[in-house]
């Protein structure tokens, strides 16, 4: 330590000679820190966890040709007004509701169409508490399989979603349904047929749910109802008029609460017929598919 000091001196008074090597320069040479980086989520990997907040510990991603819950289709960023706030978005923010908007728009190009006309499920992740005071900013888009035209709970699955609306052979599209029992109190969602082979309800569309309360579309509004109506008349190619509830009735499901807390507000329109059941798809079938019937 002695040797060391006496050096330090000599070297600054300018008495002593440098060691080989040592050019006293104090300044120079030192390598420089790297910035670092924030942690971002990666398109197209997937997922074994379902959430609606990102932690870092918790991203573990897997090979989309392997089980998985989610996949993640698209990854977006908080900017402007959104990016300001100290607390990280939460779920009815005017953040998350941007968010949803451009998660609905990046899902529907990736998989080829709206995701609600398929058993799907998107489910927007944001950075975790800790990462926005990090600095994250990022905005996640999760897709995911469910079991169901009325269920929310999603599956686990072995490969991609992408273009799977497209897909003539998938499963996936909502199309026609049928139950164990044709009662009228019977759930008429729970079984996937075939189109042409009898049954008792088809996905004809979705319109998006601006005036009623998330209790009273849960509470079988009449008012659903006749929206559905409308929807269905379009899809069917029949008047929407006062002899449409001759042709058909309507069911419809909604989202879960904490989807339409985060801004889903997407009801989904099915045409429901139990007697007789419908032998067909009533698409552009117009009065043929769908003729009045007064008894």
């Amino acid at each position: 330590m002695l040797t060391t000091l006496t050096l330090t001196v000599a070297a600054v008074a300018g008495c002593a000679k440098l060691p080989d090597g040592v050019d006293g320069d104090l300044a120079d040479r030192w390598a420089s820190f790297v910035e670092p980086v924030a942690f971002v989520p990666t398109v197209g990997t997937c997922h074994n966890r379902e959430t609606t907040e990102g932690a870092m510990v918790d991203y573990i991603p897997v090979d989309c040709a392997q089980m998985h819950i989610v996949e993640i289709v698209h990854v977006g960023a908080f900017t402007g007004e959104h990016a300001e706030g100290d607390t990280a978005p939460q779920a009815g923010s005017a953040a998350r509701l941007a968010a949803r908007v451009e998660c609905d728009q990046r899902v529907a190009e990736f998989i080829g169409g709206p995701w609600q006309a398929g058993t799907l499920r998107l489910v927007v992740v944001t950075p975790s508490q800790q990462a926005w005071d990090g600095g994250a900013r990022w905005l996640r888009c999760d897709l995911g399989e469910t079991s169901g035209a009325n269920d929310s709970n999603i599956i686990t699955r072995s490969v991609t979603l992408k273009g799977v609306l497209t897909d003539d052979e998938s499963s996936v599209p909502l199309r026609c349904f049928d139950s164990a029992d044709v009662a009228v109190d019977d759930e008429p969602l729970i079984e996937r047929v075939d189109c042409g082979s009898p049954h008792q309800s088809e996905f004809a569309g979705t319109y998006t749910e601006d005036k009623l309360s998330y209790r009273e579309v849960e509470l079988n509004s009449s008012d659903v109802h006749g929206r559905c109506k409308t929807v269905v008349a379009s899809y069917a190619k029949v008047p929407d008029d006062d002899d449409l509830q001759y042709r058909v009735g309507t069911i419809y499901g909604y989202p879960t609460k904490s989807d339409w807390a985060d801004g889903d507000r997407t009801i989904r329109c099915f045409a429901w017929r139990a007697d007789p059941l419908l032998t067909r798809s009533v698409r552009g079938g117009g009065a043929n598919a769908l003729p009045i019937r007064y008894e």
